[in-house]
């Protein structure tokens, strides 16, 4: 009772006294109320079990129960049954004494919710090598208290074969990880005490660790049992020293955070959306490649089931939020991690709806295709990424969802790294986004966050004038403008400083399947003022590579 445990009876009590005494619990069962004069142990029964505690339990398969003739007489390590309790008629006993695996019966006594002493000790784990003497000592307090007359032998069924627990260590493990400066003789006396054999040499020494001492498996258990008994006060208070280093991102990672922070200087507003969407969501606005996703096995819902592949979608859900709250002018950014079962990757998307501001609310210009192809070249130069090594070309897929004349694909390193443009007038409707003119984009931004690129060098600006020059050419529809730049400053080469487009015309006065496209070029050198006739010599060889490489012709 002093231990907190209810008395039964003289041979309950017994039971329980030795458990208390030993850490092994046992179980009284009545001999003559057993169906049969045997008892076994099984892992495979399954049906009701009626408890000491007068309650039925289910028994699966996994448990482990004591049978007599098949029915259940005890939940092995648990709790013993109703059918065969000890009580005041009680005239034959039979006492069991088990060791049986901690995880098991943890299992068993959580899945049921009953917990007992004897279950507690078991979990916790139990000297598999006492049961001889513990049943001899249960045997004898049954003789001297209860006037038993006859015990017969102990019946012993699979049991183990004792193998020594041998540790090896040294008086500078036991020192180093404790921080103490203990002898060979202080380590010796105390494991010695505590009932360790130990061979002690002259730095290195053995451990025999005693049967019952389960929880001491390695040399750290050694230090812990030498510094509980010799007492923390040996511990010196001395500050570790610490290396001191310096953090610092990679290349990748600034890079990115590079990005993030143009982005937000060019005031778009960062958002962090959830990473896990439904399977209706995630098959939603995918505008890269489609792999093939993560599912979660125990989703909490199923609006969070799947890992997404993309960020877009989500990305116009807060666009759909706001605009549905009269914030209908949006600049959103986002950049996350994908994970898919065939790659990952850092991508960014961005969503443009509504106006942009350039007076406050006096006005304001809608948000197109050129908004995003400036905030996608911006990205691009902060990279340090020369315009020649990526190109913009119409795009060939996602008609359904981009607006099919006014959307592009980002093409680096002969790959498609991303897509953007307008949205089309369906998805604006099905994102309830109003009458607002919406532009969206989706990169995939690995290639360019390892993308190597050389030192950007610095010039100083010229002290002599510049010229501009005009140039208006008529091409076919389908050479791009940048190849009519990149001829022109190849071509002049060491005078051309810049060369823009400045006007694209298709229509009366151009012949069909042709398009008007003007120029201005700027010429400048750092050495001299450029005279008329250097200019129009330059001007002269420009025409012509134009006219050579492109067949371009001069509009009157």
């Amino acid at each position: 009772m002093s231990m907190g445990i209810r008395s039964i009876n003289n041979i309950v009590d017994i039971g329980n006294y030795v458990m208390l005494t030993t850490g092994q619990p046992l179980h009284m069962y009545d001999a003559d109320k057993l169906p049969g004069a045997n008892l076994i142990a099984r892992d495979d029964y399954e049906g009701q079990f009626v408890a000491l505690d007068e309650k039925t339990y289910d028994i699966i398969p996994g448990d482990i129960v004591i049978t007599s003739n098949g029915k259940p007489m005890c939940l092995g390590g648990v709790m013993g049954g109703l059918s065969c309790a000890v009580d005041e008629n009680t005239k034959n006993i039979y006492i069991e004494a088990a060791s049986f695996d901690g995880a098991t019966i943890r299992h068993t006594s959580s899945r049921l919710g009953l917990a007992s002493e004897s279950s507690s000790r078991f979990v916790k784990g139990t000297n598999h090598f006492q049961y001889e003497n513990v049943l001899n000592y249960a045997a004898k307090l049954i003789r001297e208290l209860c006037d038993a007359k006859e015990t017969s032998d102990i019946v012993t069924y699979q049991s183990e074969e004792y193998k020594e627990k041998v540790i090896n260590s040294s008086i500078q493990r036991i020192n180093g990880r404790l921080g103490t400066s203990f002898s060979g003789k202080e380590i010796k006396e105390v494991l010695e005490r505590l009932h360790f054999k130990v061979m002690m040499g002259s730095e290195n020494f053995v451990a025999v660790v005693p049967s019952w001492r389960s929880d001491v498996t390695c040399d750290a258990d050694l230090s812990e049992e030498v510094i509980r008994l010799l007492g923390f006060e040996n511990v010196k208070s001395i500050l570790p020293c610490l290396d001191t280093k310096l953090g610092a991102l990679t290349l990748e990672q600034n890079r990115l955070r590079n990005i993030r922070f143009l982005l937000l200087n060019k005031g778009l507003d960062e958002c962090v959306t959830y990473s896990l969407v439904s399977k209706k969501e995630q098959d939603l606005f995918i505008l890269l490649n489609n792999e093939e996703h993560y599912s979660i096995l125990n989703p909490l819902t199923d609006e969070r089931e799947v890992f997404r592949t993309h960020i877009l979608h989500s990305l116009l859900k807060v666009a759909t939020y706001n605009v549905a709250r009269q914030n209908k002018n949006l600049a959103l950014f986002e950049t996350a991690h994908m994970i898919s079962k065939s790659s990952s990757s850092n991508h960014l998307a961005i969503v443009l709806v509504g106006k942009q501001s350039t007076r406050g609310e006096m006005e304001g210009v809608a948000y197109d295709f050129y908004h995003m192809k400036g905030l996608v070249d911006a990205i691009f130069a902060l990279l340090g990424i020369e315009q020649s090594r990526y190109k913009l070309e119409r795009n060939k897929q996602h008609l359904d969802e981009l607006h099919p004349g006014r959307s592009a694909e980002i093409v680096f390193q002969n790959q498609v790294i991303g897509r953007f443009g307008e949205l089309h007038p369906n998805k604006i409707e099905a994102y309830d986004l109003g009458k607002t003119s919406a532009v969206v984009l989706e990169m995939n931004l690995d290639s360019l966050l390892s993308a190597k690129v050389s030192t950007v060098k610095m010039t100083p600006i010229s002290r002599f004038p510049s010229v501009s020059r005009d140039l208006a050419l008529v091409v076919n529809k389908d050479i791009a403008a940048k190849d009519l730049i990149k001829t022109i400053k190849v071509t002049g080469k060491g005078l051309v400083s810049e060369a823009q487009v400045f006007d694209v015309y298709e229509g009366e006065h151009i012949e069909a399947g042709k398009k008007s496209v003007a120029i201005s070029v700027t010429y400048s050198s750092d050495d001299h003022t450029l005279s008329d006739k250097e200019i129009i010599d330059m001007e002269n060889s420009i025409k012509f590579e134009l006219t050579k490489q492109h067949h371009a012709e001069l509009r009157g």
